[in-house]
């Protein structure tokens, strides 16, 4: 709402200080506005012609909302709406809020011909929309194809701008512009302004201003700037690939987590445990799918916060399922656990298939749209840093849940001497059943975080599966630190390969590393030492 209050007051600044109150000719923009709402067909492409020859930043706002198909009317007057905002706005003469309590207001539809004879104006029209990114990215659709002529109606526009990007995307439109214009000394200007500070955008303007001049102290000054934009460019590659690491290592460490303390405690390889994951990703669709169909779409975005707990609770239960009708009679049996799980994990992909069909999704919340802008080309997403801090939640809660309570004590019991720990009255079944719980609903929460980043199918856990496993051998199995350690070593591994060679060859180095350490320590980070332990 804050941008919006700046855009209005931005726009009637401008409106009162340079548009006129009529087009050439002396036509009346009112008659222009009369016409689009009654859709007259004998003139509206006549008049749709006028607007776009005459560009009179005064009608802009009536142009975007036809565009973006926002038109409405009430009593012959033409106002529009923005999404995500209850208010309605007149579009001329200045945009600003209007209270239409009680009033009859009607949709205008106008066909498609209409709307299109406005799109050569699209990026000018966009230069004063309320949504910043729209306006950054218009700015910068200025930076190739624009004469010195632009210059003048762009620097009015950003006059009373206050977003920082936006004034950035600006600031480049105007260099780019200046360095393809010919004139030496506005070349210079551009170069002496973009040495202020290095901005990897300029990029591609700077590379065609070296490729034209015949300017050799220009051309010297650019490409020094050049240098200096692929100097900061790799090193913005190193934190984004470190990043995204990090953040494949705790989607890995989600999943890990679960598997850990399963294969820790009976040395069961549970090879459905990847479609615990997707079953919390499914959990999380359904609920969406709820809230859309029952709640009012003010509370749509609650509903992934309530898909968190749930897909904890639902893939545990399915875990339990799977417990008792066949984990039970697998445990210290590694080759039969891997081709019943194997099994069950076919079944629950076929019967997700069945229910879903192949692929859905699961839009994020608001919230977590967008990211934290660190840099010029270096953006930490949302979703991304919500991953890494659930991931951070949850290892704690495992941690304190381990090693600071009775049921943590009893289940390191189990996974130490399971036979000792019967005979001191400890119910080992009640144990594997509620560990088979916990670590299935891991693996849910997994899922769940995962609808941030990608689409729900039903084979999406076998992507993580294979990773998962590696990711509690090389740690150590039931080793809380080792799968901790693991996880993020894997996950920038995995990321740096795949900087330095193709995604494929960089996976191929990753499990050579992995097969050469296990050679070394096949025990992993972190000896086991639980019942299914050689030691």
């Amino acid at each position: 709402m804050k941008n919006k209050i700046s855009f209005f007051v931005t726009f009637i600044m401008l409106v009162t200080g340079w548009a006129k109150e009529v087009l050439p000719n002396n036509i009346p923009l009112d008659t222009c506005v009369q016409v689009i709402l009654q859709k007259d067909v004998a003139r509206i492409k006549e008049v749709a012609n006028y607007i776009v020859a005459n560009d009179d930043v005064a009608i802009y706002p009536l142009i975007s909302a036809i565009i973006d198909k926002r038109l409405y009317s009430y009593n012959d007057r033409a106002v529009t709406k923005f999404p995500g905002d209850s208010l309605y706005y007149s579009v001329y003469p200045v945009l600003k809020s209007v209270d239409l309590s009680g009033l009859k207001i009607k949709e205008v539809k106008l066909a498609r011909s209409v709307r299109n004879q406005f799109n050569s104006l699209v990026k000018k029209v966009n230069l004063i929309h309320p949504n910043p990114s729209i306006r950054e990215m218009s700015f910068r659709s200025f930076k190739t194809g624009s004469s010195l002529s632009d210059i003048a109606f762009l620097e009015s526009i950003i006059k009373n701008e206050k977003n920082k990007d936006v004034l950035l995307a600006a600031e480049e439109a105007i260099y780019s512009i200046w360095l393809s214009s010919g004139d030496v000394a506005l070349q210079n200007k551009a170069l002496t302004e973009i040495e202020k500070e290095v901005n990897v955008y300029m990029l591609e303007s700077l590379t065609e201003y070296v490729k034209s001049t015949t300017n050799i102290g220009g051309k010297e000054r650019a490409e020094n700037i050049i240098d200096d934009i692929k100097s900061r460019e790799k090193t913005i590659n190193i934190i984004q690939n470190l990043f995204s690491g990090i953040s494949l290592g705790s989607v890995l460490l989600l999943v890990a987590l679960g598997l850990s303390i399963i294969y820790g405690l009976g040395g069961v390889i549970n090879m459905s445990h990847g479609e615990f994951v997707m079953i919390g990703a499914y959990t999380a669709f359904s609920i969406q799918q709820f809230f859309i169909a029952f709640l009012p779409e003010s509370l749509f975005d609650f509903f992934f916060w309530v898909s968190l707990p749930f897909s904890f609770i639902v893939s545990g239960l399915f875990g339990l399922l799977v417990e008792k009708l066949v984990i039970r009679f697998l445990y210290n049996r590694p080759l039969e656990s891997l081709l019943g799980t194997w099994g069950v994990s076919l079944i629950l992909i076929q019967l997700a298939r069945t229910i879903f069909g192949d692929v859905t999704a699961v839009k994020s919340p608001e919230i977590l749209s967008g990211g934290i802008n660190v840099a010029a080309g270096l953006i930490l997403p949302f979703n991304r840093l919500f991953i890494i801090g659930l991931t951070v939640v949850m290892v704690l809660l495992t941690y304190f849940m381990f090693f600071k309570s009775k049921l943590g004590l009893k289940i390191r019991a189990v996974t130490q001497n399971r036979n000792m720990s019967a005979s001191l009255g400890v119910s080992v079944k009640r144990i594997d059943s509620l560990t088979f719980f916990l670590g299935s609903g891991l693996a849910g929460v997994a899922g769940c975080a995962m609808t941030l980043i990608g689409n729900v199918v039903p084979n999406m856990g076998q992507t993580y599966i294979v990773d998962s496993f590696l990711v509690v051998v090389v740690g150590g199995v039931g080793k809380l630190i080792g799968t901790i350690i693991s996880a993020m070593g894997i996950g920038v591994l995995s990321k740096v390969f795949e900087f330095f060679y193709e995604a494929v060859y960089g996976k191929v180095i990753l499990l050579l590393i992995i097969f050469f350490f296990l050679q070394y320590k096949p025990k992993g980070l972190f000896s086991d030492k639980g019942r299914h332990s050689d030691d």
